[in-house]
């Protein structure tokens, strides 16, 4: 897998290049392996650390700014997919003030969605977007392994990765 981004936005720039380092990261996907299971998933650790290792997607970062229905629908969120447009991440640019390793985080936990669009034997989703309950998903789960990696600490704080209420928390995605 590879993660692009074709546009002029200097943290987005480095948190893609965060996110291709941790899919080249031997670590990223040994502690993947040692997993037992995820929630919601029909895929093993390692059936998902082998597709993410072997994928040959190539996964975009769009930007979008939350006006007209979008600003209803995604004003507290991070990032979307559409699955029209099934390997694109759409990147709230009002949701980008907090660290570049947040951000990349946010698009492991988004490429993960796009792996699973392709995967067609497999699943392994969160369900909702709701954040309740989520941890033990593959997305969560991969996406804060790529923040604790990337942070050298796997002791740190849990990321929120969806439809967040306060604008306020450090800890989020």
């Amino acid at each position: 897998m590879i993660i692009t981004f074709n546009d002029k936005q200097p943290k987005v720039e480095e948190a893609t290049e965060m996110a291709n380092s941790i899919l080249k990261n031997p670590v990223f996907y040994s502690k993947i392996r040692e997993k037992n299971n995820f929630d919601l998933s029909t895929a093993s650790p390692q059936i998902i650390a082998d597709l993410i290792e072997n994928s040959d997607l190539e996964f975009k970062v769009d930007l979008f700014y939350p006006s007209g229905w979008r600003a209803i629908k995604y004003r507290k969120t991070f990032a979307y997919m559409d699955h029209r447009f099934p390997n694109t991440l759409f990147l709230n640019l009002k949701k980008l003030n907090r660290s570049s390793r947040s951000i990349a985080a946010t698009i492991i936990h988004e490429s993960l969605h796009a792996l699973d669009h392709e995967a067609i034997d497999y699943t392994f989703g969160h369900g909702n977007n709701s954040s309740k309950g989520k941890s033990n998903t593959a997305p969560y789960w991969i996406g804060n392994l790529a923040n604790k990696i990337l942070k050298d600490d796997f002791d740190a704080e849990l990321l929120v990765f969806d439809q967040v209420e306060s604008d306020e928390n450090d800890y989020l995605a």
